[in-house]
């Protein structure tokens, strides 16, 4: 793969993306630069913000009211947490427990628990539990990331 890149000015970001054939790995990049521009709107101070995907860390489920969180802010948003799963999934958000879906993109570390759970470590040292229902899919989403 050759990556080449070149500041051009007034002109919007265009990404070109050339293949000799369209396989699963390209079609892959393709949703993951399309990701970069979905947003989601979210409350924070009684103001409202358009959040990138790219910043959210972990999306959370509290009482009927859904949470993003990023680096440094907390949103609640509108949304349910079917929805944000359906909508992100192409992104590389996933669903770790009936109540939490995390960016895989922030991971920094997972560990094995002695209850058969996993504790992933975000990179802001935020720790989140990954259910047992749901390992298989984590472990099949790692699996591709240490092979794509």
């Amino acid at each position: 793969m050759e990556i080449e890149t070149r500041q051009i000015d007034d002109k919007p970001l265009t990404v070109i993306i050339e293949y000799p054939i369209l396989d699963t790995k390209t079609k892959k990049l393709i949703k993951k630069i399309e990701s970069l521009d979905f947003m989601v709107s979210g409350n924070s101070k009684g103001k409202v913000f358009q959040v990138h995907i790219s910043d959210i860390y972990y999306v959370e489920s509290v009482e009927r009211k859904t949470f993003l969180y990023t680096k440094d802010e907390v949103y609640m948003t509108d949304k349910k947490l079917y929805e944000l799963e359906e909508t992100f999934r192409e992104a590389g958000i996933i669903r770790i427990s009936k109540s939490c879906l995390v960016n895989v993109d922030m991971l920094y570390s997972i560990r094995q628990l002695m209850n058969s759970q996993l504790e992933a470590t975000l990179l802001n040292g935020e720790k989140l539990i990954v259910a047992r229902t749901y390992l298989k899919s984590i472990k099949n989403i790692l699996k591709e990331a240490v092979w794509c």
